[in-house]
C-alpha cells in the first residue's frame, strides 16, 4: 500500500512538473526574435534587452507588440490567451539609414533632369533665358523634349505654356533664325581681330545652333554658330 501511494506521488510530481514547463514553453530567446522581426517590418534595426534564459507562459496566438513612446525604443509585448501576461522591453531602435537612402533616391529614381518653364508664357512670345529651368521629370514625359537652354532661347512658341511644363518640340514654331540661301555675314575674333566677310547660309538654323555657310569670295564651305539674323560665327 505503501509502495502503490509512493509511486502515485512520483507520477503526480512528474506530471506537474511536465505541465509546468508546457505552461512556461516561450523563451527569452524567442520573445527576442518576435521583437526583432517585428520592428525590422517598419525598416527599424533593434537590439531588444531581454534574457534569453526567460521563460515565459505559452501563447496561443501571435505576440502584440505596441510602441509606448512613439518611437519604437521601448515596446509593450503582451499575450492575451490563455493566461494574460505582458512584458515592457527596451529594444533600443534605430532607423535603418539605407531606407532613408532609398527615400531620398526615390525622388530622382526613374527621373530625367529636363528643361521647363519658370513662368507661363502666351502664343506667339519668345523664349528668353530667364523663361528657363531644369526639373526632374518622370522618364514616361515622352519625346522632344529638350536639355539645353541653347535649342530653346529665341524661339518662339505656337501655343499657351504653363509654369512648369516641359517644352517640347511641338510647342514651338519652326521660325528659323537664319534661312537657308540667307546672305549673311560670317565673322571671326581670333587673337582680337576681327574679321568680315560675306557669305550664304546653306542650312536653316536656330540661335546658337551650327549651320554650314559658304563665304562668297573664296566659294569655301564652312561650320559656323547662329548669332542672329544676319551673323554667323566661325572660330568659337
Amino acid at each position: 500500500m505503501i509502495k502503490f501511494n509512493y509511486f502515485s506521488f512520483l507520477l503526480a510530481l512528474l506530471v506537474c512538473l511536465f505541465s509546468s514547463i508546457q505552461a512556461y514553453s516561450l523563451t527569452g530567446s524567442e520573445v527576442r526574435e518576435t521583437i526583432i522581426e517585428y520592428l525590422n517590418q517598419k525598416n527599424i534595426v533593434s537590439d531588444p534587452i531581454i534574457k534569453g534564459n526567460r521563460s515565459f507562459k505559452k501563447c496561443d496566438h501571435d505576440l502584440k507588440i505596441k510602441e509606448i513612446f512613439n518611437d519604437y525604443k521601448t515596446v509593450l509585448v503582451s499575450c492575451q490567451k490563455p493566461l494574460k501576461w505582458s512584458l515592457t522591453v527596451r529594444t533600443n531602435a534605430n532607423f535603418k539609414k539605407k531606407s532613408l537612402t532609398k527615400l531620398n533616391n526615390s525622388n530622382t529614381l526613374n527621373k530625367i533632369k529636363l528643361i521647363t518653364l519658370k513662368n507661363n508664357l502666351k502664343k506667339g512670345e519668345v523664349i528668353q533665358e530667364i523663361d528657363l529651368q531644369f526639373e526632374y521629370k518622370s522618364k514616361s514625359v515622352g519625346k522632344g523634349f529638350f536639355e539645353n537652354f541653347d535649342k530653346l532661347v529665341g524661339r518662339e512658341i505656337n501655343q499657351n505654356l504653363s509654369k512648369g511644363q516641359v517644352i517640347k518640340t511641338r510647342h514651338l514654331k519652326e521660325n528659323f533664325m537664319v534661312s537657308e540661301g540667307q546672305s549673311v555675314i560670317i565673322f571671326s575674333n581670333l587673337y582680337g581681330i576681327n574679321v568680315r566677310m560675306e557669305g550664304n547660309a546653306l542650312q536653316n538654323g536656330h540661335f546658337n545652333e551650327l549651320i554650314k555657310v559658304e563665304n562668297i569670295s573664296s566659294g569655301k564651305i564652312i561650320q559656323g554658330k547662329v548669332i542672329n539674323e544676319k551673323k554667323i560665327l566661325i572660330n568659337y
